[in-house]
């Protein structure tokens, strides 16, 4: 799901990707909105455990799989790091979790069709967030 085939059927268009440290990224946000790209590069590659991209604007983007203990599955542990206001954290925060749950629909062979996103539930999962502080 963090390859260039499977990034649009939770996250974004992968217009360039060079699967190596140091490697060119460009991230197409499929939500309808033009300037929605951004650039960077890999900052942490090993296939099987990590992928970290640090993009303009979202900052440093950290996947990191590992196994779950005793059990069968993978936990996924996430991290973003970001220069901005309160109000761009509770974007983030709401994308974000937003993206998640296209990523289990995906992993359950339902990847997003961008064609019918709209933004009501990111809207109401800022307001959640908002509301929590």
């Amino acid at each position: 799901m963090a390859t260039p085939e499977g990034l649009p059927g939770w996250l974004a268009a992968a217009d360039v990707f060079e699967p190596r440290l140091g490697g060119a990224v460009t991230l197409r946000w499929l939500n309808g909105d033009e300037s929605a790209t951004h650039s960077g590069h890999i900052t942490a590659w090993d296939p099987e455990r990590v992928a970290e991209y640090t993009i303009d604007l979202h900052g440093r983007c950290r996947f990191h799989l590992e196994a779950a203990d005793g059990k069968a599955g993978t936990t996924l542990r996430f991290t973003n790091e970001f220069d901005g206001d309160d109000e761009l954290r509770l974007d983030c925060l709401a994308g974000w979790h937003n993206h998640f749950e296209f990523l289990v629909d995906a992993l359950d062979g339902r990847p997003k069709d961008w064609s019918a996103w709209s933004l009501d539930r990111w809207r109401e999962l800022r307001e959640s967030y908002a509301r929590s502080e």
